[in-house]
């Protein structure tokens, strides 16, 4: 949800949980305010009553056609010489409740002592409340109204530098070596946001270029010694050595191209964790597949293994060449390293999915974490544990999703094409099978 609606929104709350609080407050008060002034008023003709009674005129004429009551009262005057009453009962007449208010005023007019009543009917709360409640409820409308149409109008203005920012952050490319380039503002918090970015920007541009140079030197400076070493060794191969001096030297040219295997798969992890690899266009994978079949078929007629294909034709792939044939070599061999002499292999390939099936013992380790790097099974001593982390690293970059399952003696690894959408299938074409 954008940041506007859930401010709108936000607002909106508000004024529900306010409004009901505030009109009981504001009935509660007009209330109060017009019983006060009704009682004010009543108390006033009391005492104009009694003011005329004193002087000795006879108040038939003011009290003519009002609710005021005279009567005499005998013993001692009370305390409070104004008495409010509220009552509320039913009026047969009319049918309906009603709310009256009499005052009460006791005088002392000569020798005789008089009460003075007064009474009048007023509005009640309920009455009150409905009368707010229409208006209550125009007003909430016409709030969400203007607060929804205000809201973005203003923020045209206001978000207008959030959304530059945005869009900056979008375009920015670490490999363009440019520094981010973002809009002025005269919002602090905007302000705050990008000097923010533009100092995590310049760092992450240091840190890749620091690391891309490492990556490139640690390439170029490796191979040389060990390119001297493994010639050193020919040479030294060349001479009169007995058994136990060629089982050593083998030793030794074993580990100085494991070691040349690391180096190389190292540095290529790098270049995909930096996203190197551009993809300008698709590609038919089914082909690029073929091809990697074709150079392991000797490998896989050594160890006489069976290998049956199910590959559909033209599957186009936004993939760059390199890690197409870079993720299928990997799985292949990967395939071949860890069967068993005589053993099975199966490809399929569809619109959805690449999966690879092999025979082979039952792996020391759970499956998934054989995706981390340099974690392997003890199943080939030659392996150096980063095929599969390739393999992780290449899927993540081009939004596939991989899984390893082992059951029934079969390894399986799977890789579906279709990370975060649904492949139509009446849009897909008939699959056609490639024995190989």
């Amino acid at each position: 949800m954008k940041l506007l609606n859930k401010i709108t929104l936000w607002f909106i709350g508000i004024v529900f949980l306010i409004t009901p609080v505030t009109m009981v407050i504001s009935r509660n008060n007009i209330k109060k305010h017009l019983d006060e002034a009704e009682v004010a008023r009543m108390t006033a003709v009391n005492d104009r009553v009694a003011q005329q009674m004193m002087a000795g005129e006879k108040p038939d004429r003011y009290t003519h056609g009002r609710p005021i009551a005279i009567t005499t009262v005998a013993g001692p005057l009370p305390e409070k010489k104004v008495l409010v009453t509220k009552d509320n009962f039913i009026a047969e007449d009319l049918g309906k409740k009603e709310c009256r208010i009499t005052v009460d005023s006791w005088y002392k007019i000569g020798d005789q002592q008089y009460k003075i009543s007064s009474y009048n009917y007023v509005i009640k709360s309920e009455e009150i409340f409905r009368g707010m409640l229409s208006t209550v409820v125009w007003k909430m409308l016409l709030m969400i109204f203007a607060v929804s149409v205000t809201a973005r109008l203003l923020s045209g203005k206001i978000f207008s530098p959030l959304r530059r920012t945005m869009k900056a952050i979008h375009s920015f490319d670490l490999k363009q070596k440019n520094k981010l380039q973002l809009p002025e503002t005269s919002t602090t918090e905007f302000k705050e946001l990008n000097v923010f970015l533009g100092k995590m920007t310049d760092k992450a541009m240091e840190d890749y270029a620091a690391v891309k140079e490492f990556s490139e030197n640690a390439s170029h400076e490796l191979q040389t010694p060990l390119a001297v070493i493994r010639s050193k060794i020919e040479l030294l191969s060349e001479t009169n050595i007995d058994g136990v001096q060629a089982a050593l030297i083998g030793d030794m040219q074993n580990a100085i191209e494991k070691l040349s295997h690391i180096n190389r798969s190292l540095i290529l992890l790098t270049k995909l964790e930096n996203q190197e690899f551009k993809v300008t266009e698709s590609l038919k994978f089914c082909r690029v597949v073929k091809d990697v079949i074709a150079t392991y078929d000797d490998w896989i007629s050594m160890r006489e293994i069976a290998l049956t294909t199910n590959l559909d034709k033209n599957i186009p792939l936004n993939i760059h060449p390199a890690l197409a044939e870079m993720l299928i070599s990997n799985l292949l061999s990967n395939a071949i390293r860890h069967n068993r002499d005589g053993g099975q292999i199966k490809m399929l390939l569809t619109h959805r999915e690449l999966s690879i099936s092999n025979t082979g013992i039952p792996p020391q380790i759970p499956t998934c974490e054989l995706f981390q790097r340099f974690k392997k099974s003890n199943q080939s001593n030659d392996s150096i544990g980063l095929g599969l982390a390739i393999v992780k690293q290449i899927c993540e970059v081009n939004g596939y999703d991989v899984d390893y399952n082992y059951a029934d003696g079969w390894h399986k690894i799977q890789v579906c094409f279709y990370k975060k959408q649904t492949v139509n299938s009446d849009a897909l074409p008939a699959a056609a099978a490639v024995a190989v």
